[in-house]
């Protein structure tokens, strides 16, 4: 005879709460957590300084500061959101599609489609979302054009190359790490690099503007720190036109490009962000914060709110996930056991 539960015995005792020792779960509660709560997810270091204490830049870091150093600090320290536009995405799709025209075991040239086929693929889509769907066909239609015209340029000369997208960390004394990856390392027959930069802007830079590029001496210099050797030449393949732009690289100045690193991550390390107004302010995304406009009052602050409002809610959906997640491989593992022994 089975005897009935007994009413008036004392309820169980509740499940102990799961270790959280790297406070993980407070996670959910992103609103009230104040900065430093998380303990290790907290970052370790200033914004762009990396683990060893150097300030860690790129090209197009490098670049956007010495064109403005207030743009800058609104882009890569305060992280302040950006809009994608159609010439990111284009040349990023444009870029996509070459490396896996070039990223192959078998050296035969792949085909038109083949080509055509990557950049359907490797179609980015974010920055045209905001144009009407015919201004969108016109894009991706201009850019198999281009392909196309690419293929046919390219012809019996396509050989495999040494690397493509060869990622770089570049370490510049003590002071800066210099982060970045070449699109294409090719290799001739006496073993010699050459360095090809993609561009799919439609104007062709000269010869002399190439040579001057601090961009093409950081990836010289960072062909020696990858292969033990500087390249031959460095190159500026201008895709839109089909020009190709080339210069031994004797003709770079890399002790300047050095300097130019150096004097950049200086200036970072003194937190010097003193807006500069040019002619590219009318497409600068912080232009609506920026001083030097004050006109335009301060419309962007409340993108830049509404951005960290919506990475807050993304982070407490992936803790979420990843509990619910956790719970299930446990509850798997514990059946593994049981059905082990049993």
């Amino acid at each position: 005879m089975t005897s009935e539960p007994d009413e008036t015995a004392a309820a169980p005792e509740p499940a102990p709460a799961p270790s959280d020792p790297d406070g993980v779960l407070r996670l959910l509660d992103v609103e009230a957590e104040p900065p430093g709560a998380y303990g290790e997810l907290e970052p370790a270091t200033p914004p762009l300084i990396d683990g060893q204490g150097r300030v860690r830049l790129s090209f197009s870091r490098i670049d956007t500061y010495q064109n403005c150093p207030r743009r800058f600090r609104y882009a890569y320290v305060d992280r302040l959101p950006t809009v994608p536009g159609p010439a990111l995405s284009f040349g990023s799709s444009i870029h996509a599609a070459l490396e896996a025209f070039y990223d192959r075991k078998l050296p035969d040239r792949p085909s038109e489609d083949d080509l055509l086929g990557w950049l359907y693929e490797a179609w980015d889509s974010t920055g045209f979302e905001e144009l009407p769907r015919d201004e969108q066909l016109s894009y991706y239609r201009h850019a198999q054009d281009v392909l196309r015209r690419y293929h046919r340029r390219v012809g019996d000369a396509y050989r495999l190359p040494a690397t493509t997208e060869a990622w770089f960390e570049l370490p510049i004394g003590f002071e800066a790490v210099v982060v970045g990856s070449i699109d294409r390392v090719d290799v001739d027959d006496d073993g010699r690099f050459h360095v090809i930069d993609y561009k799919t802007n439609r104007k062709v830079k000269d010869r002399a503007r190439v040579a001057g590029s601090l961009q093409l001496a950081i990836y010289a210099l960072a062909c020696r720190h990858l292969f033990g050797s500087l390249p031959a030449t460095v190159c500026l393949d201008f895709v839109v036109p089909g020009v190709e732009v080339r210069v031994p690289v004797e003709e770079l100045d890399l002790e300047a490009a050095r300097t130019a690193i150096l004097d950049v991550a200086a200036s970072i390390r003194e937190e010097r962000y003193e807006p500069t107004p040019n002619r590219l302010c009318d497409w600068c995304d912080h232009r609506a914060v920026c001083p030097a406009w004050p006109e335009d009052g301060a419309e962007s602050l409340g993108e830049a709110v509404e951005e960290l409002r919506r990475r807050r809610r993304q982070v407490a959906r992936d803790v979420r996930a990843l509990r619910e997640l956790e719970a299930g491989v446990t509850r798997l593992a514990t059946e593994v056991q049981d059905a082990e022994r049993s």
